[in-house]
């Protein structure tokens, strides 16, 4: 009880006594080279694997002979994730944590789970309420199928237009709306018992490079930094965050190292995270298999590197067991003392512990559905999108569209992407509420003569419909779209035909455009905002939502939007 009673715990845990010798016990059974797996969490996808499969006896090596602390989930659905789940904690010796990134609820990962509008659409709605029942109703979700911990919320401040990945997964451009959102977040979380990660620190709002692809450099000295990047972070250390991700961005001010992300940086990690913002939770680096890692170091390099740094959790290793192998061999050479690799140990099985993993029991298949997909949480889902949909242009008051008094409506679908099931939905839902109505979708495989037909439609129509796809996603780059359809937009908004212009992802898509008359957003293309946008466009629910950004080459700015009362067609 002395040695208990003389070890550094950390605080965000609350443990009693009983809980740190738990700790110690766990920590007395491992090997060294164990210890080093428990820091090492692999990704694995929730689809089905067969029990022969060359997949399934890798996670079964990792999980039962290599003993790593945790499994990071992916694209699935919620029955098989749940089933794997349940096989991978019965062979492991230490319960595992799982993890998964659930920034907009089981959707974002599952194809059968309900998706939430993102973050940037939550804070249009004014009410930071929101994201404590998201953050609530998704973490019963987290828990019901297996995951403990969720990698949200995003806690960027999204202060550069052109950034291709932050975008609307930030709250706001705002540093106090990003913090009260965030932290609104984390307590409907912590009330479900889920760990929650703020990501992705010092701040990955101010680049135009996304990190999956290179490494982007964060500038500013170090009030400026302190004042706006690391604000929100700082205010959810004092909150009582669990978990902090940290970005692969490199950050002069802090460490002047050449192609070194803050992932692998002492001074960023240790010296400013550490010490001077005061943070002793967990501390978990974005994925190791990302190219501002992997076009600088190797695997073993990058995770000695980060254990030196300060890192507890080493997420999507190129490599899992050369990770292993070097931590472990770091040790024996002496590089990394085995008290190092003690205390990010012992801060994992306090996170293990307050979850109560040592109580776990094997998810109950046939209930899953008595929590995930409930209709209290497609209702919040609804609401959400319904109150954050922004009126940001209405120069014509052509909103709200009397549908019946529409002769000849055209749906001119914009994306730079392939075409996919999203752009079809709100084909469909258009082909729904307007009698009569021509459809065309202008994507990447789109020939000069569909420019054409798209375009004469467009002229012998007496209402266009622009729903433009502008996404936010990995490896993509930008959140532009190509010269092509800004051309045929901008050729469709100067007919004297009444157009209305929606933003379906990017809102910054008006900059493009400043002639537009008409721009509604809805900050993403999940169902439920592609829903309500339409119910918006036809007066059947009030427009309310307000600009939780500012949009350059416009005049429009934080706060703004029309607001406008539903029809009453009674």
């Amino acid at each position: 009880m002395k040695k208990v009673n003389s070890i550094s715990y950390p605080n965000v845990f609350n443990l009693n006594e009983s809980d740190k010798l738990w700790i110690e016990k766990q920590l007395l059974k491992l090997s060294l080279r164990e210890k080093c797996a428990q820091m090492v969490m692999p990704w694995v996808l929730g689809e089905y694997i067969a029990d022969d499969s060359i997949e399934f006896s890798r996670l079964t090596r990792l999980v039962k002979d290599e003993k790593v602390g945790g499994l990071i989930f992916f694209r699935g659905n919620i029955l098989n994730e749940a089933m794997l789940i349940n096989k991978m904690q019965k062979i492991a010796d230490v319960p595992l944590l799982i993890a998964s990134d659930f920034e907009r609820g089981l959707g974002m990962r599952l194809t059968d789970a309900i998706e939430f509008p993102y973050n940037m659409a939550i804070a249009a709605t004014g009410d930071p309420h929101y994201a404590y029942l998201m953050g609530k109703e998704i973490s019963k979700e987290c828990r019901a199928l297996g995951v403990f911990q969720n990698y949200a919320p995003v806690a960027d401040i999204n202060n550069n237009a052109d950034n291709p990945i932050i975008n609307i997964r930030s709250y706001s451009e705002d540093k106090k709306i990003v913090t009260e959102f965030c932290d609104a977040f984390i307590k409907g979380a912590e009330e479900e018992y889920i760990l929650t990660t703020a990501k992705h620190f010092p701040g990955h709002g101010n680049t135009k490079i996304d990190s999956h692809q290179d490494i982007p450099i964060i500038d500013g000295n170090s009030n400026e930094l302190m004042n706006n990047e690391f604000f929100p972070f700082k205010k959810l250390i004092d909150s009582g965050v669990h978990c902090i991700m940290i970005g692969h961005l490199n950050v002069p001010t802090f460490d002047s190292t050449k192609n070194l992300p803050a992932t692998l940086s002492k001074p960023i990690i240790t010296g400013l995270l550490k010490n001077k913002l005061g943070f002793d939770g967990l501390i978990a680096t974005d994925a190791m298999n990302m190219s501002a890692v992997t076009k600088y170091f190797s695997a073993g390099e990058a995770a000695v590197k980060a254990v030196e740094a300060g890192i507890d959790l080493i997420l999507m290793s190129p490599d899992e067991e050369v990770t292993i192998n070097s931590i472990y061999n770091a040790v024996k050479s002496r590089m990394i003392s085995e008290e190092r690799i003690n205390y990010s140990v012992r801060k994992i099985f306090a996170a293990k512990k307050w979850l109560k993993l040592n109580e776990w029991k094997p998810i109950k298949l046939e209930e899953l559905g008595k929590v995930i997909n409930s209709k209290t949480h497609l209702r919040l889902a609804e609401e959400i999108a319904e109150k954050s949909i922004t009126l940001v242009k209405n120069d014509k008051k052509i909103i709200p569209v009397d549908a019946y008094k529409v002769r000849t409506a055209a749906c001119i679908t914009i994306t730079d992407e392939i075409g996919t099931e999203s752009e079809m939905f709100f084909q469909k839902i258009a082909k729904e509420n307007f009698d009569k109505i021509y459809s065309v979708v202008l994507n990447k495989k789109s020939t000069t003569k569909d420019y054409i037909r798209a375009y004469q439609i467009a002229k012998s129509s007496n209402l266009i419909l622009l729903p433009s796809f502008v996404r936010v996603k990995a490896y993509q780059g930008t959140v532009k779209l190509s010269k092509r359809n800004t051309d045929f937009i901008n050729k469709i908004i100067q007919l004297k035909i009444p157009s209305v212009l929606i933003s379906l992802g990017n809102p910054y898509l008006l900059s493009l455009f400043p002639n537009a008359k008409t721009y509604l957003c809805a900050y993403g293309d999940s169902t439920v905002s592609q829903q309500a946008i339409m119910k918006a466009i036809l007066g059947e629910i009030n427009i309310s939502g307000k600009l939780p950004i500012s949009i350059p080459k416009t005049n429009c700015k934080i706060g703004d939007g029309i607001q406008i009362n539903k029809i009453n067609r009674t």
